[in-house]
């Protein structure tokens, strides 16, 4: 008779957890789904590495099983752009699988480019499921962990809930002095995505460049680094200065009026440049939407009003290919 202890069961969860296998090998796949669907995870497939950042891209895994050997890309490699991008985090287990018995030097190798563990088949299903409840169970309760944090870790940046929260603080403190508060929003007009990104690193690298630099340089260019760095020497250091996503940002400015809003805009979105001849320009091609009042003392403009406001010029601004850079209460071309 039996007597192993049975999987954990789903209540052990947070949440339903997401296993994204990534495979092109259709009996693994299956297999794994059934394991694990019986375990309480929602499993989700990919074939190819394209699949899988069209699919990762549009979830947030909890755990990804990945073939060492896709038939477009190196799986290792696969996911080490995935986490560049942002589309998983450090903390997501990533679950190498190779045919057969696992080498000493294979799992080494795994081990070292940023597997959490080396899967040889066939495998044990009821110690799969054991060792992964225990990391999944670890990488839930960190990332409800960050979801209550204000920062982005990655960027020093306010996250969407620090933007509000700041922005809320400083528009208290402009209505009780009578003070002015500017919120800018900036991002790149034509908006990156980083699932065409990463299939666009997919392709076939030029001779002299690897997969590895081919990925990594676009990422970099996408995730929004130039940006980041561009915010930072613009603004003060009074300002507050949030992210709103992979490529968006967001700056509230105390004590800044319309036109102090709009000369920030232009330093962020200029990067350097005449705005005007376009000479020196940095390649990221950005855009801001901008909302400011000059006296807050009574006014019924809340915080949310101030981020919906600029949100809402800055799409306007990303709309129109040929339109101004900057969008506000004064829409004049830039």
């Amino acid at each position: 008779m039996d007597r192993s202890p049975a999987p954990y069961p789903a209540t052990e969860f947070s949440r339903t957890p997401v296993a994204v296998v990534i495979d092109d090998q259709e009996w693994t796949a299956r297999s794994l789904d059934g394991i694990l669907g019986a375990a309480g995870y929602a499993v989700l497939k990919a074939y190819t590495g394209e699949q899988a950042t069209d699919l990762v891209g549009r979830v947030r895994p909890d755990v990804i099983f990945v073939d060492l050997h896709l038939p477009d890309i190196d799986g290792m490699e696969l996911c080490a752009g995935l986490v560049a991008a942002g589309m998983i985090g450090v903390t997501t287990p990533v679950i190498a699988m190779v045919p057969g018995k696992v080498s000493r030097e294979e799992r080494l190798d795994a081990l070292r480019r940023g597997a959490w563990e080396v899967l040889g088949l066939p495998f044990d299903a009821d110690e799969l499921v054991l060792r992964l409840g225990a990391v999944v169970r670890a990488k839930q309760a960190g990332d409800a962990a960050r979801e209550e944090s204000l920062v982005d870790a990655s960027t020093g940046l306010y996250n969407t809930r620090g933007v509000l929260q700041k922005l809320s603080e400083l528009r208290s403190d402009a209505s009780r002095s009578g003070r002015s508060l500017a919120c800018i929003v900036v991002g790149p007009r034509d908006e990156a995505d980083l699932g065409q990104v990463l299939r666009q690193a997919l392709s076939p690298p030029a001779p002299e460049e690897s997969p590895a630099e081919s990925m990594g340089l676009l990422i970099a260019e996408a995730a929004g680094d130039e940006t980041v760095t561009r915010i930072w020497q613009a603004t003060r250091r009074s300002d507050a200065k949030g992210s709103l996503g992979r490529t968006v940002f967001v700056v509230v400015a105390p004590d800044t009026d319309v036109d102090g809003a709009r000369r920030l805009a232009e330093r962020i979105v200029a990067g350097g440049a005449d705005l005007d001849t376009g000479e020196d320009a940095a390649e990221a091609d950005l855009v801001a939407g901008l909302f400011a009042e000059g006296d807050l003392e009574g006014s019924p403009v809340t915080a949310g009003d101030f981020l919906a406001r600029a949100t809402e010029a800055f799409r306007r601004a990303q709309a129109d290919p040929d339109g101004p850079r900057i969008f506000g209460p004064d829409p004049r071309p830039n």
